[in-house]
């Protein structure tokens, strides 16, 4: 072999040569590696110039205010444009922030083939619950059979017969409760965050396994409060009074515990090598994912049996999903597999997201009946007016009054509030194809994040030229535009007008309105959580007067997990007779 020879002027004899051609090649990657922009679509200047592109500016925000999501309200305001371009990790593709109603309407509802739920969300899950429809993309081999084995839980007939008692029940024990405390803490604030997080879970806990009261936090807390018949907690100096606490059960705090990891996850860069680490490093997240395993199994097995022995029906959302996987199995001539991990995941799915986007949506409404004493006080009246056997007879309207009667008011109610403070201020979609977006070109893979929250929602919308949305887009207008002088405020009489008759009717398409997204991949639970916050809220409505706090305790500030929560949800409350 030929000796090989160091180049003339590149040889150790000469290292200033060599470390100004080893700082061009450096700098060459550098410029290589810097953050790619789609031409013509808004970006800050700052990012395109960082490997970091825009994670700097979002860590920071996360360390001063616990939050991310607003950052991308921010960004198409900053730039007034309705499409902008963000880099969220180094070394990656821009993704888009999409804040247009009109467009995102027609992105989610008709543009599936172009546009399909991405890596962003399906890494978030896919840690916790990989075999959960909500892991995957619409072209995985999996996801058909997955939706199949749980279609039927969000039947009108499934919620209304199997679902709506328990949400009832145990909306009837929060009742309970919270009317002990109001009169032992003699109508002062207390914080009713934890009671409406418990009382969400043992509503999905009930409706996903039928789970007794002995299994009910709220009601173990009630029995708790109930052997202390001589206590009168003491107020702080903001007032409020503070109540002693039962720690949760263990099922139940491994399940919150996983809860709040997934949160975790949808704030960080690499989701999945986020829940590795964790997993590798949190010895109380591996043991709450052990606990969770061992409680499903133990579910299941007891569901089984009792429906071999053909007891009680269908009581909740695992016998329907049990009941399908037998009869799929007697139709292929195969054993059936209970313990499947998509029969888990699924089961797991179904708590998870059903009980931390009514829960934190409960929590907003009962802070805005509180803000709102006028809207309270016509929501009460429109209660009594459409259930009047129970005001006349001083009882509780049933389950089936509720979900039965049409409300327009309390319709109204529901939708301004989630509106004003949804409980998922963005979605992400992610390009199947090469595409368009408001006649920009967008490469296969680009992740799109749509807004539910700021322009067009709560904000005056950024004008577009017609011509550049979509010709589906321009072809189908379904619903009305908010008004731009009040659409800051809360107003549940936005969403009513008179119909032909003359009668006042709720309008649920008067305006942009993306809090459950729309179309095939919209959120699974979104009628469960619609059907479980108008019977909770119609009772405590019907129950209670929800006094307005002082500043101090009626903070609207909050913070992310899975969803938005707020900081503050304090209560002060007289019994309504």
């Amino acid at each position: 072999m030929a000796p090989f020879h160091i180049p003339v002027g590149l040889n150790m004899t000469n290292p200033l040569l060599l470390i100004v051609a080893l700082s061009a090649v450096l700098y060459i990657a550098y410029r290589w590696a810097l953050p790619k922009p789609i031409p013509g679509i808004p970006y800050d200047e700052s990012a395109k110039n960082s490997l970091l592109g825009n994670l700097p500016e979002m860590v920071s925000m996360l360390r001063t205010t616990g939050k991310t999501r607003p950052f991308f309200i921010q960004h198409p305001i900053r730039h007034q444009s309705a499409i902008t371009q963000i880099w969220l990790t180094p070394f990656q593709k821009p993704s888009l922030i999409l804040a247009d109603f009109r467009e995102s309407q027609d992105l989610l509802l008709r543009r599936t083939r172009e546009f399909d739920r991405g890596s962003m969300t399906t890494d978030v899950f896919a840690g916790v619950a990989p075999n959960h429809h909500i892991a995957m993309s619409s072209a995985d081999p999996r996801f058909k059979g997955n939706k199949e084995l749980v279609r039927d839980l969000m039947t009108p007939n499934f919620l209304h017969e199997v679902s709506a008692p328990q949400i009832y029940d145990k909306t009837m024990a929060l009742i309970d409760l919270w009317t002990l405390k109001a009169e032992l803490g003699g109508s002062r604030p207390f914080n009713a965050r934890r009671d409406i997080f418990d009382a969400a879970i043992d509503i999905i806990n009930a409706a996903a396994f039928g789970l007794e009261d002995d299994q009910s936090t709220v009601k173990n807390q009630l029995d708790f409060l109930l052997s202390k018949p001589d206590l009168r907690p003491t107020p702080e100096a903001d007032g409020s009074v503070t109540f002693p606490e039962l720690p949760p059960l263990p099922d139940i705090a491994a399940i919150e515990a996983i809860g709040i990891h997934q949160g975790e996850q949808l704030k960080a860069p690499f989701p999945r090598l986020a829940h590795h680490f964790a997993m590798l490093t949190n010895r109380t997240l591996a043991q709450s994912i052990a606990r969770k395993d061992k409680f499903l199994r133990n579910e299941i097995d007891k569901a089984v049996v009792r429906l071999r022995k053909g007891e009680s029906g269908t009581r909740s959302a695992m016998d329907h999903i049990l009941q399908r996987e037998m009869h799929s199995a007697d139709k292929a001539g195969r054993e059936p597999v209970f313990h499947s991990p998509r029969i888990h995941d699924e089961l797991f799915g179904y708590i998870v997201g059903g009980h931390d986007t009514s829960s934190t949506a409960i929590a907003w409404m009962v802070k805005h009946i509180a803000d709102y004493p006028e809207a309270q006080a016509k929501l009460r009246s429109a209660l009594r007016a459409a259930y009047p056997a129970a005001h006349v007879e001083g009882r509780q309207p049933t389950a089936v009054e509720i979900w039965k009667t049409q409300v327009p008011y309390l319709d109204a109610v529901l939708e301004e509030s989630l509106r004003y403070d949804g409980p998922i201020p963005l979605t992400v979609r992610q390009a199947a194809v090469d595409t368009e977006l408001l006649g920009h070109k967008i490469p296969k893979g680009t992740a799109v994040f749509v807004l539910s929250d700021g322009p067009d929602y709560r904000l005056p919308p950024i004008p577009i030229p017609e011509s550049i949305r979509s010709p589906s887009s321009r072809e189908k207008r379904l619903c009305g535009s908010w008004d731009p002088s009040d659409m800051h405020l809360y107003k549940p009489e936005r969403w009513l007008k008179t119909d032909e008759n003359g009668n006042t009717v709720f309008d649920a398409q008067s305006g942009p309105m993306l809090a459950f997204s729309q179309g095939p991949r919209a959120c699974f639970g979104r009628r469960l959580a619609y059907l479980e916050t108008r019977i909770v809220l119609a009772l405590l409505v019907w129950n209670f007067e929800f006094h307005k706090l002082s500043e101090g305790l009626s903070s609207q500030d909050s913070y992310d997990r899975i969803t938005k929560n707020p900081y503050q949800c304090y209560v002060s409350l007289t019994k309504v007779t």
